[in-house]
């Protein structure tokens, strides 16, 4: 039974049919898949034509996509060759077999095992006596409660029907998607389990009629046969029965052992089960027991562990460059093509806990899904402006210290309660006392400003410095007149004769934006509110509240914008 509900995008009959009789290898799929450009190997004594090897090309690396589709033992020469014509770029291929891997080493690769993968030997795995699943009492528990797990056979049921359960997988393929809150990656390990799905084979997993989730199997060919399956994805519901991973990856190898499959492979574990006298093993393994941020290694090998494979193959990473470092940032850019500035910043947010409230998406200069820019020359085009104002208020510092004409209009133009001037309210803040008051401003101006710029776009951003800049002592002033003149006339007095600089009221403006922007929004806004009250208490000074008001004036402007778009939404 095979699951085809809509027409797959037309692939090459050459590549189909090499697939066919050459896709022994678990990623071998996804190597049809359109990041992928086609190297035909010439013809040549030690290889004759025909076959592909599936390439991704970076700005300076060819990375080849599994092991090419031809010939085993032709191979290793056909990669040999691929490196000879790169061009001067470097050539690696990722993952291959520890057969594959050994034969490059005689063609000048250098080899690194990078994982392993669990093999299912069906036969054994099912062996009379043997019960997998007694191995996983909740899941057990799962099954004896109705939860059952069947192959998808579209052609049987009506139209109808079968547009239904389409809609309920790209339903539970969407919030496991949301769930995972991760960028997508590319290369072949891109999650699409509706890709080449007629060549896929689909088991759902229903708990009292709900689908909980479902399994996408890609075939392992030879010689024009399936030898296994690979289970590529498995989506759940992020709500699913505890024991659904587990009740629904055994119970599809079972239903594939009854009509006679071979194998089922779950794919590479990542930097597990690393030979310890393999090179770069103190490094790789070291990777896979302590990193965390954005991916846990050790986590995806315990899962796949815990089903007890009869057997683990060794996988490598072979690249023409002797640097396992250099090896490893190509292996990481075929998997983020665009750059790898956005993955950071989105591991740099998941790291501190933070990320952005649906409810402001329409807010934001770009959809949620593109907001973090892919590279360092978007990002400069996003936050140009602060580019230029973080010089400028640099520049100016340093000019009015050696200039004393300038220095001279620095000393007219501080915010005087006592003595209002225009030069207060339109210059002060862009100069500042000292260095230390400059570049701490400035520092955290470069940050929070360009982090506003990128998120809402160049006017919101106008508004926001224009607010904290010229706006906040102006208002300060009138609060602390309602608050003190009458009732603490000596503090009155006192506020009259302060005088401020800076643009760090700025940054409080646009720090309260940006919590109205977050889910964590006291994250931001307690830190900030704790670090405005103890420089009122430092520095003695009812005018340095002007901190406090423009952060509530960033914050509570955004969300009276967010309000007023949700409004206009509805209607």
């Amino acid at each position: 039974m095979r699951h085809a509900p809509t027409p797959a995008p037309e692939t090459n009959d050459a590549l189909l049919n090499a697939f066919r009789h050459y896709g022994d290898r678990t990623s071998s799929l996804a190597t049809l898949g359109a990041q992928f450009a086609s190297h035909v190997p010439p013809q040549s004594p030690d290889c004759p034509p025909g076959g592909f090897i599936r390439v991704l090309a970076l700005p300076d690396a060819l990375v080849a996509a599994s092991e090419p589709l031809m010939p085993q033992e032709r191979r290793a020469q056909a990669l040999a060759d691929l490196a000879a014509q790169a061009g001067g770029k470097r050539c690696l291929a990722m993952p291959l077999g520890r057969e594959l891997a050994r034969q490059l080493t005689q063609h000048g690769f250098h080899t690194w095992q990078i994982g392993a993968e669990p093999v299912f030997k069906l036969a054994q795995y099912f062996a009379p006596g043997e019960e997998p699943l007694a191995r996983h009492r909740i899941a057990q528990a799962l099954a004896r409660r109705g939860a059952e797990v069947r192959e998808l056979d579209l052609a049987v049921l009506p139209e109808e029907d079968a547009r239904g359960v389409r809609a309920e997988m790209e339903e539970v393929a969407a919030l496991w998607l949301a769930d995972k809150d991760c960028l997508p990656l590319g290369f072949l390990a891109r999650v699409e389990p509706f890709d080449q799905q007629e060549r896929k084979r689909y088991f759902l997993l229903r708990v009292r009629g709900q689908l909980q989730g479902f399994l996408a199997a890609a075939p392992l060919c030879s010689g024009g046969r399936v030898l296994g399956w690979y289970f590529q994805d498995m989506p759940r519901r992020p709500d699913a029965r505890s024991g659904a991973a587990e009740l629904l990856t055994i119970e599809a190898m079972r239903l594939l052992a009854e009509e006679g499959a071979a194998e089922v492979r779950l794919g590479m574990a990542p930097l597990a089960r690393i030979d310890t006298e393999a090179p770069g093993a103190g490094l790789l393994s070291l990777l896979h027991r302590r990193w965390t941020w954005g991916y846990n290694f050790r986590s995806v090998s315990e899962f796949k562990a815990k089903f007890a494979p009869t057997g683990w193959e060794p996988l490598y990473l072979a690249s023409t460059c002797p640097s396992l470092t250099r090896a490893l940032a190509d292996a990481l850019r075929a998997h983020f093509p665009e750059g790898l500035l956005r993955p950071f910043l989105h591991l740099a947010a998941s790291g501190l806990g933070l990320s952005i409230d649906p409810t402001a998406a329409p807010v934001l200069a770009k959809p949620l899904d593109e907001l973090a820019p892919r590279n360092m020359g978007e990002l400069m085009r996003r936050t140009w402006l602060t580019g230029v104002l973080v010089p400028l208020f640099i520049g100016l510092h340093w000019a009015r210290l050696h200039w004393p004409p300038l220095d001279a209009l620095f000393r007219v133009s501080g915010y005087v309660p006592g003595n209002v001037t225009w030069e207060g309210v339109l210059l002060g803040p862009l100069f500042h006392n000292h260095w230390f008051h400059l570049l701490g401003d400035q520092l955290s101006f470069l940050l929070f400003g360009a982090l506003i710029e990128a998120l809402l776009g160049l006017g919101p951003y106008l508004l926001l410095l224009a607010a904290g800049l010229w706006l906040s002592n102006p208002l300060t002033h009138a609060l602390c007149w309602a608050l003190l003149a009458a009732p603490a006339p000596q503090a009155w007095a006192a506020t009259l004769a302060e005088v401020d600089y800076g643009s760090s009221n700025a940054v409080f403006a646009m720090a309260g934006a940006l919590a109205a922007l977050l889910r964590q929004w006291r994250s931001v806004l307690i830190p900030f509110a704790v670090y405005g009250l103890f420089i009122c208490y430092a520095r003695h000074s009812w005018l340095a509240l002007h901190h406090l008001l423009t952060l509530a004036l960033g914050y509570a402007g955004l969300r009276l914008w967010m309000a007023l778009k949700a409004e206009g939404g509805r209607d």
